[in-house]
């Protein structure tokens, strides 16, 4: 009898796990994804207008998951030819990217690394940078930022017209604003 209560906890030990963790859901009037992106003329930040989001905290309020999942069409820079050319410069059609965190170490402070794979252009690597998590009654807000260089992901550098270059290396920077709330399913 006590083997079949031990086996009946160690089934029901996952499910009771999950129940800890929680939903964040994403305040996008107080959230951002920006790309700043240096060129030889007319340097610019491109800001990232949707995405999915998907994160969660632990029993403690502890950011545990998140996966990004974009379409690069949604990444706008203020000018429509631009974007257009980002798009063909990218391969075409209808590119995403996608960022599923692995690793997430918080001092108690709030401050942090972080680690996880970056997918887009066909190809995935591991990106790390730092962060920081401010703990709130009503909100979570990440804060954090990455140089990535797009060289890396197999893509050349941006010409046009032979005279204007963008560098390859873009900073990424995000703050997402999230609120806790239903357990994860």
């Amino acid at each position: 009898m006590r083997s079949i209560r031990t086996l009946a906890l160690l089934l029901l030990l996952p499910l009771a796990l999950s129940a800890a963790e929680r939903v964040l859901k994403v305040d996008r009037s107080r959230s951002y994804v920006d790309v700043d992106v240096k060129a030889t003329v007319n340097s610019f930040t491109a800001r990232l207008e949707a995405y999915d989001l998907r994160a969660s905290v632990d029993e403690k309020d502890r950011p545990k998951a998140a996966v990004l999942a974009f379409r690069f069409a949604d990444l706008k820079t203020g000018k429509a030819d631009r974007d257009a050319g980002m798009i063909e410069w990218l391969g075409g059609s209808e590119p995403t990217g996608r960022f599923e965190l692995g690793i997430l170490a918080l001092t108690p402070s709030g401050q942090g690394q972080a680690s996880g794979n970056l997918t887009f252009h066909g190809q995935t690597h591991l990106v790390e940078f730092p962060v920081n998590v401010v703990q709130s009654a009503d909100a979570h807000v990440i804060t954090g930022e990455v140089t990535l260089d797009t060289r890396n992901w197999g893509l050349k550098t941006y010409r046009k017209l032979g005279v204007v270059k963008a560098d390859p290396e873009v900073k990424v920077r995000f703050k997402f604003t999230g609120i806790p709330g239903e357990p994860a399913k």
